[in-house]
């Protein structure tokens, strides 16, 4: 069994910096390629709306799953309670960021945040529902099957991402591509 155990721990190591390297190298390339057909303005107005989506995230994750990694004798129930908590929880804070879209773009003087804000702010709520599905993975130490996912949701959107970019969406682009990976 501890022979197993060192086994899984090890493969789960190795898949690991396997998702990150590759996700890493693959972001990299898309980012650079990406950068020379999009002006920093598009950059810009994604970066400011990422301040908002990063706060709301941080309330979603709100430390279940890794209470669920932690917990030693989870149960369905746990897995359950968690699952409708982070679905609840992201989708209040999608409705509060799509409310607060107009105020946005106003503080930032910028009109096409408003509906840059209602599209962005859908992968907060995205990620709510994975939640406790990469908890589970986790907790099997199926990290192989996280970093194909990984692997080809980053490698499919980038493609559509830099086909938006060349196509002219501009910063529709970056956004197309974050929402489609999440």
């Amino acid at each position: 069994m501890l022979g197993s155990l060192k086994q899984k721990t090890a493969k789960g190591v190795l898949w690991s910096s396997v998702e990150q390297f590759s996700v890493q190298i693959i972001q990299f390339v898309l980012g650079l390629i990406m950068a020379r057909i999009l002006s920093p303005h598009d950059y810009g107005l994604v970066g400011m709306i990422l301040v908002f989506t990063a706060i709301a995230q941080s309330f979603v994750d709100s430390g279940f799953s890794n209470a669920l990694i932690w917990k030693q004798n989870r149960t369905e129930i746990d897995f359950s309670t968690a699952f409708y908590f982070n679905v609840v929880v992201g989708l209040s804070a999608y409705l509060l960021l799509f409310l607060l879209s107009p105020f946005i773009a106003d503080f930032y003087n910028e009109p096409l945040l408003e509906s840059l804000t209602k599209v962005v702010s859908i992968n907060v709520f995205i990620n709510s529902l994975g939640i406790v599905q990469r908890a589970r993975y986790s907790i099997k130490l199926d990290f192989k099957t996280q970093a194909k996912a990984t692997t080809t949701s980053v490698l499919i959107s980038g493609i559509i991402g830099l086909w938006m970019a060349y196509s002219g969406y501009g910063v529709w682009s970056i956004v197309g591509q974050s929402v489609i990976r999440n």
